[in-house]
């Protein structure tokens, strides 16, 4: 079935509305606002652009020119390497003890942890040795100071509909909070005041240089040789909140400082909120079919099709040498017709051929009608190249007429040939 063939113009046309509707698709694209990307759960994500997400915060970091990147790996040592502070908002997939305790030693061995823990989470991993969703590792270190009518809303469903906190109390001689005026956070959570650490941080030097009358917004903790920087609520790094007052300047300073003491990446956690790196959906089957009992055949399989490749490949036997015949000539062509039709006795049909060839050049050089009468030829060529040229041409149309020796068609045509080359070269 062969594809259907257009015209130049038709390409033409095609091509300019091609060139035309991608044009208008790209500026659709880029006049529109992004659609709205978000989950089932509302997380902060840096994937989700909603509200609730921290998409924006994570491209603010990235014009400022900090290294950021995405942790999509459990937390283990070499997943770590490279990065100097990571940032863990409101992690729904618990940590186990193994990351629990990696997640402490790199602390300690001098790194940065950002993080805001929570304390319920609807996706509980039953069994093994991750810890439940409602204690998801972080709450260990950190106590919580709620009030009885913020845990019956959150049970009824309503913990979505926050409201603004109140009379908010910042510790302004901080260097996180160098140049902020106001923050704004919209949580009902709140670190406890007098005692906010528990478990191997509760002896932890600790700073809360954000408070309001609930209890502790945001803790600075010296861990080891490292820091964490603790935050009750992830409203002033969303894509919400980042813009109100002076969150965003809390999340510069943030980055700025922690990112000046502990070299390396700025990393964003993914995997704990749900986001594991994923393989190449092929690259994943393949991976699957090498590991399982299939695995010797397909390499069986591919060693057999590695010798039949080399078996067409080489050559068994010394090489033989490629006889090039030489190209035959013109002349060799002519003398092998000329050959065949002196065995046959052929010169009527020599005869013929040869008359029609010099009768076409004839009409060629004298400017006549290729189709012009014998006659008229023979009167044409009688008066203006003699009679002796007129004679020649009639012997020649006899010749092919009847039968004549080779000998006497020898004669005949080298005489018409000699008369033709004298005409075609005006001599």
């Amino acid at each position: 079935m062969s594809l259907p063939s257009l015209s130049r113009p038709d390409r033409l046309i095609l091509s300019i509305l091609l060139l035309a509707a991608g044009l208008v698709g790209i500026g659709t694209w880029l006049l529109e606002p992004p659609e709205k990307t978000g989950g089932v759960l509302r997380q902060p994500s840096t994937f989700f652009n909603a509200g609730y997400g921290t998409k924006a915060a994570y491209q603010v970091l990235e014009r400022l020119r900090f290294d950021v990147a995405r942790l999509r790996r459990p937390i283990v040592p070499e997943t770590l390497d490279g990065i100097g502070t990571l940032v863990m908002l409101e992690p729904r997939l618990g940590l186990d003890v193994h990351e629990l305790a990696a997640l402490k030693d790199w602390i300690q061995d001098g790194h940065a942890l950002v993080v805001v823990p929570v304390s319920s989470s609807p996706h509980a991993r039953a069994g093994g040795s991750r810890r439940p969703a409602s204690v998801s590792g972080l709450e260990e270190w950190l106590a919580w100071q709620e009030s009885e009518q913020d845990a019956e809303k959150r049970s009824s469903g309503s913990a979505d509909k926050h409201r603004p906190n109140s009379a908010p109390m910042l510790d302004v001689a901080d260097p996180i909070l160098a140049g902020i005026k106001r923050l704004v956070s919209q949580g009902d959570r709140r670190f406890r005041v007098k005692s906010p650490l528990r478990g191997s941080l509760a002896n932890a030097d600790t700073h809360a240089f954000w408070k309001d009358n609930g209890g502790v917004i945001g803790l600075r903790i010296e861990a080891g040789k490292g820091t964490i920087i603790a935050l009750a609520d992830s409203f002033p790094f969303s894509n919400l909140g980042i813009n109100e007052a002076d969150n965003g300047l809390l999340l510069a300073n943030v980055a700025s400082k922690l990112s000046d003491r502990y070299r390396g990446r700025i990393a964003f956690d993914e995997y704990h909120l749900g986001f594991p790196e994923q393989e190449w959906s092929s690259l994943a089957m393949i991976r699957l079919i090498l590991a399982g009992p299939w695995r010797w055949a397909i390499g069986q399989a591919f060693l057999v099709g590695l010798l039949g490749l080399y078996g067409a490949a080489v050559r068994f036997g010394s090489p033989q040498d490629v006889t090039r015949e030489p190209r035959r000539q013109h002349r060799e062509f002519a003398e092998s017709a000329g050959r065949l039709l002196d065995e046959s006795g052929a010169t009527g049909v020599a005869a013929e051929t040869l008359y029609h060839h010099y009768r076409d050049r004839l009409c060629r050089s004298a400017s006549l009608d290729p189709e012009i009468d014998d006659r008229q030829l023979q009167e044409v060529v009688r008066d203006r190249w003699g009679h002796e040229f007129a004679t020649a041409l009639q012997e020649a149309k006899d010749a092919a007429t009847t039968t004549v020796g080779r000998q006497r068609l020898l004669i005949i045509f080298r005489k018409i040939h000699h008369f033709v080359e004298r005409l075609e070269h005006g001599t």
